[in-house]
């Protein structure tokens, strides 16, 4: 299974667990694999997908599928990272300059990251408030950007991704109109 067809079909799984015909405990522990330090209550969940012994994906599928378990949906949102801080901004009334909003602050800061470990520790407070703020994002989209982080070219391509999707003028004004 292509890395791509793989995380599609994660995200779908997980999502089919979700709604109206949740599976408790099976959400129960996915949600522990947000934390290194519950995470292997999650493992039985994970193996099926991932080789556990990679770190790497261990965390990226861990986090995507712990968030995907608090979704209170049954379907995957489609926004990326900066359009969904973006469309947080726009939320929040778009008031002054996006610019120096705490959005943008958050955006520097996942910028700044020089590594996918990085990365997930920078995000897993970003995604629980973007899933609680009812902001769509697409957890399919963040789990192949976590997967391919600690590759220098794709790191590079995701972050450019990422600034150019939040600080787009263009759709700044249809976010706030």
């Amino acid at each position: 299974m292509m890395a791509r067809e793989k995380t599609s079909a994660f995200v779908a799984w997980v999502l089919s667990k979700t709604g109206t015909t949740a599976d408790k405990g099976f959400l129960a522990k996915l949600k522990k694999a947000e934390s290194e330090a519950t995470e292997y209550q999650a493992w039985e969940v994970l193996a099926r997908w991932i080789d556990l012994e990679k770190p790497w994906e261990r965390r990226a599928y861990g986090l995507i599928g712990a968030s995907l378990a608090r979704l209170k949906s049954d379907k995957d949102g489609s926004l990326g990272i900066g359009e969904a801080l973006k469309a947080l901004f726009a939320k929040r009334g778009g008031d002054g300059e996006i610019e120096g909003s705490a959005e943008a602050s958050r955006l520097r800061r996942l910028l700044s990251c020089k590594d996918q470990e990085e990365a997930v520790e920078v995000i897993r407070p970003l995604l629980r408030y973007l899933v609680g703020q009812e902001i769509p994002i697409s957890h399919m989209q963040l789990l192949d950007e976590l997967l391919w982080f600690d590759n220098e070219i794709s790191r590079e391509k995701t972050r450019l991704r990422w600034a150019k999707n939040f600080y787009s003028k263009k759709e700044i004004e249809e976010a706030t109109s």
